[in-house]
């Protein structure tokens, strides 16, 4: 129970006013025939001092009243909306990869970045977060929101490349990510770049990957870039159509080239050859880049004045009925 106004409840010491009153009240003696009968007189006495106690328990009810008691009905979360934070996650074709998890049906590589990255959303309700996809061409899956449920759910709705889609495009997908962080309100803003290939765009005129992240340095955007899947070689992979097992020759994540991008964008850059792996890169980053500004917690009261107030009215309609009949009393 919580009470909205409690200093109201300094009128409870009014209660025994009307005991007080009556009391003091003068009286006078009436002839009766007390002394010729041995039946008790108590539950007379007590009947009379019944309007008395009506009375008491109304000022109570009111004082009750006043001081609002309270109920929580809910509690809502109001976002500091400390960062800004875009992840750029490479949708080519080679994320449909199988070499980050052990076991007879292991997730793809696609399938272990989303889990790791549904944490970190879930780890993060006071920031704004969007996500941007990309291949041969970027894509803003989700611009950066508050609305976490529909980051999660359009990051589990995300597939591999199809064939002719297929490319890994790091300076478009890095350009596109800048667009939606400078748009969003917050001061600090962070870019999380995860790829599992080398800058191969299909596209005419890419933009080349150092210009995007020295354009991410310019804005005050800190870059962050995670590197997933072994060295390259021959890697075994499932075809996302049959589900069959194939094998394929892979060049692997150029790391040397997401550590130059990293350094540039002011930020971290992450190997991860295991499922173990690339969620601690997601628990570094969410460490490195906690929100200035902590959420606040708006709590919904719902009040319960209204049957004290009705009870107040009742006691006192009873004790004007009852004074108004046997319990009558002349002034």
């Amino acid at each position: 129970m919580h009470w909205g106004e409690p200093g109201w409840l300094i009128l409870l010491a009014l209660v025994p006013l009307p005991w007080m009153a009556a009391r003091a009240r003068p009286r006078v003696a009436w002839p009766s025939l007390q002394g010729f009968g041995s039946s008790p007189m108590h539950g007379a006495w007590l009947l009379g001092r019944v309007p008395v106690a009506l009375r008491g328990l109304a000022i109570a009810c009111m004082a009750v009243a006043l001081a609002r008691p309270q109920t929580v009905a809910g509690r809502t979360r109001i976002a500091g909306r400390g960062v800004a934070i875009v992840v750029a996650l490479d949708q080519s074709s080679s994320m449909s990869e199988v070499d980050l998890s052990a076991g007879q049906a292991p997730p793809s590589r696609l399938e272990v970045a989303e889990t790791t990255l549904a944490r970190f959303v879930s780890g993060r309700p006071d920031d704004l977060i969007g996500l941007v996809v990309f291949a041969n061409y970027p894509d803003h899956a989700v611009l950066p929101t508050l609305d976490h449920g529909l980051v999660l759910e359009t990051v589990r709705s995300i597939r591999p490349a199809r064939p002719g889609e297929d490319g890994t495009n790091l300076g478009d997908a890095i350009a596109w990510s800048l667009d939606a962080l400078v748009a969003a309100t917050p001061k600090k803003k962070v870019l999380i770049l995860l790829t599992d290939g080398r800058n191969s765009p299909a596209v005419p005129h890419p933009l080349d990957p150092e210009d995007a992240a020295a354009l991410a340095r310019d804005l005050g955007v800190t870059l962050h870039t995670i590197a997933v899947g072994r060295e390259g070689g021959v890697v075994h992979a499932v075809d996302p159509d049959t589900r069959m097992p194939l094998a394929r020759q892979m060049d692997g994540p150029d790391f040397m080239r997401l550590e130059r991008l990293a350094r540039v964008g002011g930020g971290r850059a992450f190997k991860t050859s295991d499922a173990r792996a690339l969620d601690q890169a997601f628990q570094t980053i969410d460490t490195l880049e906690k929100s200035p500004v902590r959420g606040t917690v708006w709590t919904r009261y719902r009040e319960w004045y209204a049957p004290w107030v009705g009870s107040a009215l009742a006691l006192l309609a009873l004790d004007r009925i009852m004074s108004a009949g046997r319990l009558r009393r002349l002034p």
